[in-house]
């Protein structure tokens, strides 16, 4: 990651290419239910899945600080749902 513009948000079907691009260039399964995507400059770079919490990431990108973001991010998210406040994507 190179400071370029970080968003963390869920996936929605418009992404279920870039998801599939990251598990096959990950060697892994494409996560299925809610899943979290991490873009930079608006390239999806790395997801978690929010059921199972296994990610993907691109290999040829440094990503660790990402997906370390996207489990902070289902972190809060997890802890809001069992809170009962509201979940904010």
């Amino acid at each position: 990651m190179n400071g370029g513009s970080v968003t963390i948000r869920l996936a929605d079907a418009c992404d279920a290419a870039a998801v599939r691009r990251l598990a096959a260039l990950d060697s892994a399964p494409a996560p299925r239910g809610e899943v979290l995507i991490a873009e930079v400059d608006g390239a999806a770079l790395a997801a978690l899945s929010l059921e199972r919490g296994a990610a993907i990431a691109d290999p040829f990108q440094l990503t660790g600080d990402l997906l370390a973001l996207l489990s902070m991010r289902a972190a809060q998210l997890a802890q809001a749902s069992w809170v009962g406040g509201p979940i904010r994507p």
